[in-house]
């Protein structure tokens, strides 16, 4: 099965022109169940660092909710990006 991931990064105007600044990245592969039980918590720790730095949150969490967490990992086999600029 493949699948197609789009996510765009930065899109600016300014009040005096507007100019569109785009990046974007399209990547192709396979998605698979992550497995491991410590490999799943790793990903949870650094998502979770990314919106807040409150450890007793993070521990709390992973403790009720790690047995019923499900992370997807995507081995990437093509990837293609392209930038905006029209300044």
């Amino acid at each position: 099965m493949m699948f197609r991931k789009m996510r765009r990064f930065k899109q600016q105007v300014s009040e005096e022109e507007w100019a569109l600044n785009i990046k974007s990245v399209i990547a192709f592969g396979r998605i698979s169940l992550v497995e491991d039980e410590e490999v799943a918590k790793r990903i949870c720790t650094h998502l979770v660092g990314r919106f807040t730095d409150d450890q007793e949150y993070l521990e709390k969490e992973l403790k009720n909710a790690l047995p019923r967490v499900q992370c997807l990992a995507m081995g990437i086999e093509y990837m293609t990006g392209k930038l905006v600029n029209e300044s």
